[in-house]
């Protein structure tokens, strides 16, 4: 994802903040790889909790969406009483949603931060290896320091990627309301942070889509492939001489995995299709918030 100048330098102005005390301790490369992939293990833990209640409120708001419609039908109390219940559920639902999405951000701030370090560790010792090879004597030794300097310089490569995509995830925390000082630079700052969430907004959701596609297909062949196994075991004969090993409790499990899948991420498209909502209607109060400045209203 490639954001504008000018939105990546008031990204890193608010998330870099203080260097964390335990910086200052002189981390070594490999404390460093523990921490993050402690962070890492963390974080999807954390994702994978938000995961079962996404579900959980996706079950909850398809129940509601029913309820209103049984309703305006002419519903009886019973059913209005129960759909305030729902109602009831899914805001707390979504309360501790997002108290699980406070938790991640935390701790993918923290990853970011740690992982700049390392690679600024990392190019500096790989500038300290490449004066060694350069000082080496024979062909032996010096084959062997520009070897692990590509390793570091991959390692590093795979740090600066991560880093990027998490980057993108802590952008879109970023608050772009309009403060009542703020003039048209600020204005127009503020509008290309906005720009470049929705943007990461829309390829979230084209991913999501993507996988529900992709997912849905595989779900479909698997039933198909479940329902004629099914078939043959019922039969007398095997006239196509398959391999009666297939396991139908495999097959049954990898159609159980699909669905639920298939359920956090339709779940996860509902969220993102909200997201895009609201700041849509961001960009089009920070626009008229800016037109009004230049008009001198």
């Amino acid at each position: 994802m490639l954001f504008s100048r000018r939105c990546l330098l008031l990204f890193c102005a608010i998330s870099i903040g203080a260097v964390p005390a335990a910086f200052a301790q002189e981390p070594t490369l490999q404390n460093l790889r523990i921490q993050i992939e402690q962070l890492a293990a963390q974080a999807a833990g954390i994702s994978a909790e938000s995961n079962k209640l996404l579900r959980e409120n996706k079950q909850l708001t398809d129940r509601i969406r029913t309820a209103k419609q049984d309703l305006q039908q002419g519903g009886d109390r019973l059913l209005e009483r129960q759909l305030q219940d729902d109602l009831q559920a899914s805001r707390e639902l979504s309360d501790q949603i997002q108290a699980l999405d406070d938790r991640i951000y935390a701790l993918t701030e923290e990853s970011v931060a740690k992982q700049r370090l390392l690679v600024g560790m990392l190019n500096d010792e790989i500038e300290r290896l490449a004066g060694e090879a350069r000082a080496a004597k024979d062909a032996k030794t010096k084959t062997r320091i520009l070897a692990e300097v590509l390793k570091l310089q991959e390692e590093a490569e795979t740090y600066r990627e991560q880093m990027a995509r998490e980057s993108s995830e802590l952008l879109l925390s970023l608050d772009v309301s309009p403060a009542q000082t703020d003039g048209p630079d600020e204005i127009q700052q503020k509008l290309a942070v906005l720009q470049d969430q929705q943007d990461i907004i829309r390829s979230k959701i084209e991913e999501l889509d993507r996988q529900i596609r992709e997912t849905s297909k595989a779900l479909d062949l698997r039933r198909n492939m479940l329902e004629l196994l099914r078939d043959i075991r019922r039969g007398e004969e095997d006239e196509f001489d398959l391999d009666r090993s297939l396991d139908i409790a495999e097959l049954e499990g990898e159609i159980a995995d699909a669905e639920s899948a298939l359920e956090i991420w339709r779940a996860e498209r509902e969220s993102w299709d909200a997201k895009e909502k609201i700041h849509g209607e961001k960009a089009v109060h920070l626009a008229q918030e800016l037109e009004n400045m230049l008009q001198g209203k």
